[in-house]
């Protein structure tokens, strides 16, 4: 089943549809798509102006993010280690089939006593983190996600946090059991079996579905990227969403293979600050067609006919 939600306030909360975005206001920017005639640079040059938009926070959807029991929480936590599912978290072999992936173990006791807060500065630590453990500042807009483990799940939870990665399923829809480890497997095309697509415009929208990529849909992802650290103060929506097009443009014109074409655009869609406020700073890049859907990916297209890939 496809939920309908806003778009990087569930690619900024790391689970698409599997878990809760809930937050404030205004979460979520997106710009216009930018022509492929834009003067933006592959280097990164001035990208075309853009307008933010924003609406309310996602509905809440279900969950199969790492729980909050305290059943049999392991003691000893490492990087690199598998883990099974929730509540035990029981260790287990990599090359066996697992639901969880150890991406880093921080020490930190930063905003001890205020659990919002901390929640927050260890959602944006362990999304640094999982980027250098898997390769990619991209994966939020993949099938591969990123959470930390519950503080009752870690004895010494007041003390570090533990960074966890998982993959979910083709259908977009569940949890997926994975055998061998993820690291460094989203590094440069790494990425592309498991980007995800929207059945509409990310750059005019931001209510879409997600759907697998072997649909029919408008928007394909094509790269990503961390806003800020923990702690870092919002910047503003348009700061974002200017410095978010001069990173997508050369990143779409790059897969695309091109950068005069009118019927593909490039866009980006951002979290806002309902999503920042929660350690999720989280910029999509993706490239989608102006009229009609497409049905696989528009990697390399070049000057070919858009028909052929209807």
């Amino acid at each position: 089943m496809v939920r309908r939600t806003a778009v990087m306030a569930v690619l900024a909360a790391g689970v698409m549809t599997m878990t809760a975005a809930c937050g404030g206001g205004d979460d979520v920017s997106v710009a216009p798509a930018s022509t492929a005639t834009s003067s933006a640079a592959p280097t990164g040059s001035a990208a075309p102006s853009s307008n933010s938009t924003s609406e309310s926070s996602s509905p809440s959807t279900t969950s199969a993010a790492p729980s909050t029991s305290s059943s049999a929480a392991a003691k000893s936590f490492t990087v690199g280690q598998c883990l099974g599912d929730k509540p035990s978290y029981t260790a287990i072999d990599c090359s066996a089939p697992h639901d969880f992936e150890i991406t880093a173990v921080v020490p930190s006791t930063a905003h001890q006593g205020d659990l919002v807060k901390r929640s927050a500065y260890g959602t944006a630590t362990c999304n640094e983190q999982t980027s250098t453990y898997l390769g990619t500042q991209a994966w939020p807009v993949t099938r591969v996600q990123s959470a930390p483990l519950p503080s009752v799940a870690d004895p010494q939870n007041a003390s570090r946090f533990v960074c966890l990665t998982y993959r979910v399923d083709t259908s977009l829809d569940k949890r997926e059991k994975v055998s061998g480890s993820m690291k460094g497997k989203l590094a440069g095309d790494g990425i592309r079996p498991y980007v995800i697509c929207l059945k509409g415009r990310a750059s005019q929208s931001n209510d879409v579905e997600f759907v697998p990529c072997s649909q029919p849909h408008v928007s394909e992802a094509v790269g990503g990227k961390l806003n800020g650290k923990a702690d870092s103060p919002f910047p503003g929506a348009s700061k974002i969403s200017s410095d978010a097009l001069k990173f997508c443009t050369p990143v779409g014109q790059k897969f695309l293979g091109t950068k005069v074409r009118k019927d593909i655009v490039v866009s980006q869609n951002s979290g806002g600050p309902g999503p920042w406020s929660r350690g999720q700073m989280v910029t999509g890049c993706f490239v989608e067609v102006t009229s009609g859907t497409v049905s696989k990916t528009l990697a390399g297209i070049g000057a070919k006919p858009l028909t052929s890939y209807r």
